[in-house]
């Protein structure tokens, strides 16, 4: 049977700075049950907790379908299952092959320095303001060829978006509004790019998959959309929690500054332990059952990351921070058909930011409180930092 868990009240202590990881939320109610009853929170749902049983509901496609718009509109391949999910992904995958995030890396380091060195300088500021925060929207605007310049129209967007959509339910009229804002702006970058294409990811998808019919303006606005939305806030969070974690962690700041090779692997830990997306949510397409759990046909279920990246019966010393972890089966990115798709281009983004912070600086340590986002977000909305 299940027990009943209110994730609000759960991560309070780690939105109030109280606790220092995932654990506080999640280790009361994992012994009791690995699937629990959520009421008056994002519409009521099911929140599969323990590893085994998220990978279960993840990887069965057919009984619990990703067709949930977030934005009342479409945000293929997120927002679609199989067989038309398989056509998405081949037509997006190139673009995150490792050859091509290899190309990215020249610019996303010069925009890490540009954008580190003035704080550096400084000697103090709010990392996750100054920087976290518009970083991921500077290598969206090169994913999609958009001008560098419109980062600030995409990074305000961006933070209104995670702000409405954390605590209101799919589809609601203020996450339609929000998304609305941003139609305009990509329906003339998608406009230009039919009349002037290049290599890009937007031209690439106006040239379409011989599986799919041609797609209209709408059609591509809508993964344009979860190219955006997915990419910027669970990107920012990740860079934040890492830093965090490094500014309060002065033996493991010391380990990595000593050695630079290690950092991919203090990503990969980071993305388990502070995974940036703590939850995604799923609806059941036919009656069924979880755990001695009867889930009725259009339930909402929720695969909660965070908490199955600390299951103890996967993880040995779960929530212990081990730069040397292995093997390391983290759901940080997802599993499945609807893993993560710009994980590449989130890793290098996390791990050349690391460096040149580690690089440019002697030490940096916490010069203020933390704030942290509203669950199912694990990141810092702010996070005052001290440079030498």
């Amino acid at each position: 049977m299940a027990g009943t868990w209110d994730p609000n009240a759960a991560w309070a202590p780690l939105k109030d700075d109280t606790a220092d990881d995932v654990g506080a939320a999640y280790g009361e109610i994992m012994t009791r049950c690995p699937v629990a009853r959520v009421d008056e929170v994002l519409g009521g749902f099911w929140a599969v907790l323990s590893h085994d049983s998220l990978v279960e509901v993840a990887l069965n496609t057919e009984t619990f379908s990703n067709v949930v718009p977030l934005f009342n509109m479409r945000r293929p391949p997120l927002e679609c299952d199989p067989p038309e999910h398989r056509s998405y992904r081949r037509l997006l995958n190139p673009f995150f092959a490792r050859d091509r995030i290899a190309a990215f890396e020249p610019d996303v380091r010069r925009y890490a320095i540009e954008m580190v060195d003035p704080l550096i300088a400084a000697g103090e500021a709010d990392f996750a303001e100054a920087f976290a925060l518009p970083f991921p929207t500077r290598v969206l605007c090169r994913l999609l060829a958009a001008p560098d310049e419109d980062w600030e129209l995409i990074n305000d967007w961006g933070k209104r978006a995670d702000q409405i959509g954390a605590q209101t339910p799919p589809g609601s009229a203020e996450r339609a509004a929000v998304g609305a804002e941003i139609h305009p702006y990509m329906l003339d970058l998608i406009r230009e790019r039919r009349a002037h294409p290049g290599d890009d990811i937007v031209s690439g998808l106006i040239h379409g998959d011989p599986d799919l019919p041609s797609l209209d303006d709408e059609a591509l606005l809508g993964i344009v959309m979860m190219l955006l939305s997915a990419g910027h806030n669970t990107t920012a969070s990740a860079i934040g929690n890492l830093v965090l974690r490094l500014a309060r962690d002065a033996e493991l700041q010391s380990l990595l500054r000593a050695d630079p090779a290690r950092i991919p692997l203090a990503v990969e830990e980071s993305v388990r332990l502070d995974a940036p997306q703590q939850a995604m949510r799923r609806v059941a397409t036919r009656d069924t059952e979880l755990h001695g759990c009867p889930i009725a046909k259009g339930d909402w279920v929720w695969l909660v990351f965070g908490a199955a990246n600390i299951d103890p019966g996967s993880f040995d010393r779960p929530t212990e921070f081990d730069v040397d972890r292995s093997p390391n089966r983290h759901v940080g990115f997802g599993r499945g058909i609807h893993l993560c798709i710009g994980a590449p281009l989130a890793r290098l983004q996390v791990r050349v930011v690391v460096e040149e912070l580690l690089a440019r600086s002697s030490s940096f340590t916490m010069a203020g409180s933390v704030r942290r986002a509203e669950w199912p977000r694990l990141g810092v909305t702010s996070l005052p930092l001290r440079f030498k």
